[in-house]
Order: structure tokens, then sequence, then C-alpha cells
């Protein structure tokens, strides 16, 4: 390959980099409505399922066996994530990030980082409807 190949090979990747950019800009344009809803739909859940859920459990368990702390958005003060723990067992957090749902369980791979599990938004996750 002589130099004029060689730069004729990289104004191409170049350009083919430039429709490529234009292309995911065009995507990310046309997906953020749908992420602003699954961070909404995400914090909603929050509210109306999980913290009364885990609410209701507490109840049930009493103080002394379980323990929550909700983790809360500095913006607009709703819950994005929660922390828990049952008995003397590892910590477990759900949190929420972009509209994903994040559940990680401390130790479980044993180290102190964790396993993280990622559920997609079109992911249906269910808490039961609490009865308190």
């Amino acid at each position: 390959m002589n130099a004029e190949q060689l730069a004729e090979k990289f104004r191409q990747k170049t350009s083919a980099a430039v429709v490529e950019k234009e292309r995911q800009t065009i995507i990310a344009a046309e997906n953020k409505d749908k992420g602003t809803a699954d961070i909404e739909h995400c914090k909603q859940a929050m509210e109306r399922k999980v913290i009364p859920f885990l609410e209701e459990l507490k109840h049930h368990l009493g103080e002394d066996q379980f323990s929550f702390s909700p983790q809360i958005e500095r913006h607009d003060h709703r819950p994005v994530g929660v922390s828990f723990t049952v008995g003397n067992g590892a910590p477990t957090t759900i949190s929420t990030a972009f509209g994903n749902i994040v559940v990680t369980r401390i130790g479980d791979s044993g180290t102190k980082k964790g396993i993280p599990f990622v559920y997609a938004p079109d992911v249906e996750l269910t808490f039961p409807t609490p009865v308190i």
C-alpha cells in the first residue's frame, strides 16, 4: 500500500465515522422522549409499589428484622432507589439508572462489590400491592 492509498483509506474511514455519528445523534434524539418516560415510570413504581411494599414488609417483620433506606433524587426529591436488609443478611439495593432497574446484592460474588443484575426498561418487574 502506498501513501496515496493509505490517505484514501483514512478519508473513507473518517467519512464513515461522520455518517455513523450523525446516525447515532438521530437515534438519541428519537429515543429521548422514551428515556424520559422510562425514568418517570421507574420513579412512579418506586413511589407506588416498591416503597409501600417495603413499608408493609417492615411492619410484618419488625424493625429488628428488616430495615430499608430510600435513595432520593436531589432535584425532585422522589425515590430512585432503595437499599434494604433482612435480618442479619447482606444488603440489597434496587436502583434505577436511565430507565433501567439495577438490583445488587452485596456479597453474592464473595466480594464487597456484589453482583448487579440489570433489567431493561421493557422488562416487567412486579411487586405485590400492599395491604396496609
